[in-house]
């Protein structure tokens, strides 16, 4: 007589669906978790980069950090008329068919970006894993990135982070206290354009950070001066508004107060930028 092989049951195999799904929602958020950290990583080695560029640079140019590129970049429209820092400029250097910040003017004009590539060669360096340019957010009137501003053109190149404008063309003896300020941190956003944080300019979305779209499990990566890097959360500042001067001071760091009296500076905000030639210029009320 022939044995017959007993087969699941229809209860046994929902029990073992049930056991999977279980397993899938525990395990998909560590793993998620993982792949962010990879990230954050990879980020973190990014700016690095990015900063010990910039102190190269330093180096090499009489200790005096590298221009900003305010003008014709910051303040440049396109066809429409649209501001878009940059992101539709266009030239043959230093490739054929550049478009957007890595493009360097027949005049010499460049993005401190464009300035520092010298230094660090691959594009790649300049784009944050975790960026995006959605409305995706953990602060408060976040809004998408503009589309004329984003890669639009296979001549264009991606760019994530900022840089602080109070070191626009600064001599390095006047940082104060290089181990606590910021040179370089990040947008959140993947865009043709460049960006600078502009100190007390209301108009400066990476100077306001409660506008600020925090990449990595609700934080961002900081480039100090000094050459260290480190990741910042924000979730411990204080509950003030950052779209006012007093509501930045309340918040405490990352911002600072350079109207206050006396003066408190912090992170990014340690001294008032004055470039008239750039067209750039900042006075307490």
């Amino acid at each position: 007589m022939r044995n017959r092989t007993r087969g699941f049951t229809l209860i046994e195999l929902l029990v073992v669906i049930a056991i999977i799904a279980i397993l899938a929602a525990i395990l998909f958020p560590v793993f998620a978790q993982a792949r962010e950290k990879a990230r954050q990583a990879s980020c973190t080695s990014n700016i690095k980069q990015i900063t010990l560029a910039a102190l190269m640079y330093v180096q090499d140019y009489d200790e005096t950090f590298v221009d900003a590129g305010v003008n014709p970049f910051f303040s440049h429209q396109n066809s429409n008329g649209q501001y878009d820092n940059g992101a539709t400029i266009t030239s043959n250097t230093p490739y054929a068919g550049c478009m957007g910040w890595p493009c360097v003017l027949p005049t010499g004009e460049a993005t401190f970006a464009a300035r520092m590539m010298p230094y660090i060669k691959s594009y790649a360096v300049w784009a944050c894993p975790s960026a995006n340019n959605s409305s995706v957010n953990e602060g408060q009137d976040w809004f998408p990135s503009n589309p004329v501003q984003t890669i639009n053109n296979s001549g264009q190149k991606p760019i994530s982070y900022w840089y602080n404008l109070c070191f626009h063309k600064q001599a390095q003896a006047v940082v104060d206290a290089p181990a606590e300020r910021v040179i370089f941190a990040e947008t959140g956003r993947v865009r043709a354009a460049y960006d600078l944080n502009s100190g007390r300019d209301g108009y400066a979305r990476a100077a306001k950070w409660n506008d600020y779209y925090r990449p990595h499990s609700g934080g961002s990566i900081l480039g100090f001066s000094d050459g260290h890097v480190k990741f910042f959360r924000d979730a411990g500042m204080g509950p003030g508004d950052d779209k006012t001067d007093a509501g930045r001071f309340v918040r405490g760091l990352p911002h600072g107060d350079m109207c206050a009296n006396p003066p408190q500076p912090g992170y990014i905000e340690w001294r008032l930028v004055q470039d008239p030639s750039a067209g750039y210029t900042e006075s307490c009320p």
